[in-house]
């Protein structure tokens, strides 16, 4: 699951900043103070108190990372943090990746490979309890004593905090691979967001608490938001079907799984995780994969301009091993669109992974006719990947295409090179692009 959380990382660093207690002494006094205010019949009745309340529940919870900023380097940290022991270094595999801890009395820091702070978990919090959820709450008594909603704005912007705090520890624990808890406080955000007080839809919280609670084990709670995420419209390009239908795979849910493969496979028929989940469910089910080409010939009838359309049918043809087939279809993506760069990419590709499965039977091959034979198919099949590579280069500006590309043809044009005297010069040249020269 590399980075699928990018989005939410940039929460990290915009949380709000306020201006917290020097310890947390100070932040439980504070809350304390505010508490004491809170249960005063007459200070209740304002909504002012019921604010101080949660802004006091959010300076404690702020307290332990107070002077802490994401992306700052360690030695950066470490001066900032002057007057606070490192009690111990470590190194942790989290989620996505190892990091080097420094662990603090009541706080451990993650620094990446590059000495870079990624994210940080509280060890120990100034105030015990869920501060945030009672910072909530204060916020709703607020609204409940100002009925002019005086004091509307002020909430809001607080409830936009909290809902951003509790999504960054979200992330947090996932990157630190607790996944339970991570699931648990993605749900706690997209609630948040839910409230009265906030009234937004949280869709990429809703969807990570679907896709952290399956890494969990909570394949229940996994189905329940992916639904809610399908209901809201909210399909991560095809994932959330792909996703929903892996999980109920994994629950042995057969009608299910296809269900929500096919549903997901007429709105997102290029997704190559609902392509392949199909293709497996009909083999491993002995279903009739008939069924998927009915799919694809009916939307191709309804949109027969669409040239990914008959991409995708060649590359069912790939999966299932039909070369010759997928090859015609790749070529007809290119005749609906010329400029689709996919269809002569998808075409090199075929040949391109074909010659690697000649290649692996010529190297288990003995005798020495047999394995000459298929160092010639090998050699043939290379050969044809070429013009379609060189036509998929021409076509495209991405860089990151272009780049694979590069890579392809620099290692047919080298294995080709004694068969045609200008095939090294055009392995150089890729050789040069893909160095930036």
């Amino acid at each position: 699951m590399k980075r699928i959380l990018i989005a939410l990382s940039l929460i990290l660093s915009l949380t709000m900043v306020s201006a917290q207690p020097k310890n947390a002494a100070d932040a439980l006094k504070a809350v304390t103070k505010a508490e004491n205010a809170a249960a005063d019949a007459k200070k209740a009745a304002k909504p002012a108190t019921w604010i101080s309340l949660a802004k006091a529940y959010i300076e404690a919870y702020d307290q332990p990372s107070r002077n802490i900023l994401t992306g700052t380097p360690q030695q950066e940290v470490k001066l900032f943090l002057k007057e606070q022991q490192i009690l111990g270094t470590s190194e942790k595999k989290g989620a996505e990746g190892v990091y080097s801890v420094d662990s603090y009395a009541d706080k451990d820091l993650y620094y990446n490979a590059d000495g870079i702070l990624e994210f940080f978990l509280v060890t120990k919090p100034a105030v015990e309890g869920d501060v945030l959820g009672k910072a909530i709450e204060a916020l709703q008594k607020a609204k409940d004593v100002d009925p002019k909603g005086s004091k509307a704005k002020d909430i809001n912007e607080m409830m936009n905090d909290i809902h951003g705090k509790i999504a960054n520890e979200a992330l947090s624990e996932y990157l630190a691979g607790n996944f339970e808890k991570a699931a648990k406080l993605f749900k706690g955000a997209s609630e948040c967001a839910a409230n009265p007080l906030l009234g937004k839809v949280d869709s990429t919280n809703t969807y990570y608490t679907a896709l952290v609670s399956n890494m969990a084990g909570n394949k229940e709670q996994a189905i329940e938001f992916y639904k809610k995420c399908l209901d809201m419209g909210y399909y991560q390009n095809g994932f959330a079907f792909a996703n929903l239908a892996e999980v109920y795979r994994g629950m042995g849910d057969k009608d299910a799984c296809k269900a929500v493969l096919e549903e997901g496979f007429v709105k997102f028929p290029e997704n190559s995780n609902i392509l392949i989940g199909l293709i497996n469910h009909y083999i491993d089910n002995q279903e009739d994969t008939g069924k998927l080409f009915d799919l694809l010939h009916s939307a191709q009838a309804i949109d027969p301009k669409n040239a990914s359309l008959f991409y995708v049918e060649g590359n069912v043809y790939k999966q299932l091993g039909d070369v010759e087939n997928a090859a015609k279809l790749y070529e007809k993506s290119s005749e609906v669109d010329p400029t689709y760069v996919f269809a002569p990419l998808g075409l090199g590709a075929l040949y391109y992974d074909k010659a690697i499965e000649i290649q692996n039977k010529a190297s288990e091959e003995l005798d020495d006719n047999k394995y000459f034979a298929l160092v010639k198919e090998l050699d043939e099949t290379l050969e044809k990947a070429i013009n379609p590579f060189e036509a998929a280069f021409a076509k495209t500006e991405d860089k990151e295409i272009k780049g694979a590309i590069a890579e392809y043809l620099k290692n047919i044009y080298f294995r080709l090179r004694d068969k045609n005297p200008e095939y090294e010069a055009l392995s150089k040249k890729y050789e040069a692009y893909l160095k930036g020269e």
